[in-house]
């Protein structure tokens, strides 16, 4: 099993090699290739990340080499992180359309030649943003089976986190999804929250307080007014006053708010973004099918809305995914998401064309 990072010499690509290699993801006989531009601070950057890893890890790294073009990459299990992020200073605006116009290049010159010179099988995880563009462009080069994003699992780990932090839990006890869009459009699944552990009474009066009286069609604009109160407090440099109000909100605002928090900052949120693929990874290379949410590229066929990107949880493996499953939620919830697929499809429309 051989892994590629695209944008090795990003934030995000650089935490994620050295997550991969401390936590031996790959075995000394496997390969992880460094992959940057030839015409950027790339071609010197990643020869010594190369020795840093190798210095750092020296008994339990793979095989690591550096490629600088589209056309050198070669790998069973892609990582891509290539491309423009969103602004850290609280005077920009995040401009999705901007950052999707300047980052579809990108997708399209990797996906486009890997398409033409790889050897068929290979499996893509798309962490830049907009991932849902992210995929699908690669989609549409590489086959849909064969390209995830990392958003809904970033965003399911975030909400999980969130709740058991509320009921003083490890995360890995919590089962709840955050699905739909890796921006705006996102859908807090919590009709079927479970903790294992509790039982069926305790686990009932969880929902029925995380839910309280809200419902799923009032989260956009619950979101949209907790960006804009944080947004002015970031203006006037009053971080530590956003991060209260922030840590005030129910959990699936929180989710939310606080990693954009992080972001504008300053700190960013390469770590949790590198750690949070690094485990999408390792499940994958566990060799079994697991069940993770993502974004891929959907048929009528797959499930019961339209067709095109959105964050669902799909049965997959190395091979790919194959089912849309655990879609048991409630009436409001499925409606959330078809609406969050329908505003997508029209983002992408968009944003595909000069």
């Amino acid at each position: 099993m051989d892994i590629a990072i695209i944008g090795a010499n990003g934030d995000v690509g650089r935490q994620l090699a050295v997550q991969i290699v401390a936590h031996q993801l790959l075995s000394p006989r496997s390969r992880l290739q460094l992959v940057g531009r030839r015409d950027g601070a790339s071609h010197r950057a990643l020869h010594g990340l190369r020795a840093d890893l190798y210095d750092a890890f020296a008994e339990i790294t793979p095989e690591i080499d550096v490629a600088l073009a589209p056309e050198d990459v070669a790998a069973d299990l892609i990582l891509f992180c290539a491309g423009r992020t969103a602004p850290t200073t609280p005077n920009q605006v995040v401009d999705r359309h901007s950052l999707a116009r300047a980052n579809r290049e990108v997708f399209e010159s990797y996906a486009r030649v890997i398409a033409e010179r790889g050897h068929g099988q290979e499996l893509v995880i798309v962490v830049t943003n907009p991932v849902e563009l992210g995929v699908a462009v690669f989609a549409r080069h590489l086959g849909r089976r064969r390209v995830l994003g990392m958003g809904a699992w970033q965003d399911s780990m975030r909400l999980r986190r969130e709740i058991a932090a509320d009921f003083g839990v490890r995360r890995q006890r919590v089962h709840a999804y955050m699905l739909g869009e890796h921006g705006d459009a996102l859908v807090p699944v919590l009709s079927r929250l479970w903790i294992h552990g509790f039982d069926d009474d305790e686990n009932a009066a969880a929902r029925a307080r995380l839910l309280g009286d809200r419902r799923p069609s009032d989260f956009a604009a619950a979101l949209a007014a907790g960006k804009r109160e944080l947004g002015q407090l970031l203006a006037e440099s009053r971080v530590a006053e956003a991060f209260r109000l922030a840590e005030a909100q129910p959990p699936d605002l929180r989710a939310v708010l606080l990693p954009l928090i992080t972001h504008i900052s300053g700190a960013k949120t390469a770590i949790s973004t590198a750690a949070v693929t690094a485990e999408m990874v390792e499940l994958l290379l566990g060799g079994a099918q697991a069940v993770l949410p993502a974004q891929v590229w959907l048929e009528p066929e797959d499930w019961d809305g339209p067709r095109g990107v959105l964050g669902v949880p799909v049965i997959c493996g190395l091979r790919g995914w194959s089912t849309v499953t655990d879609l048991d939620m409630s009436g409001e919830e499925r409606a959330a998401l078809h609406a969050a697929q329908i505003a997508i499809a029209a983002r992408i429309e968009d944003w595909s064309h000069d």
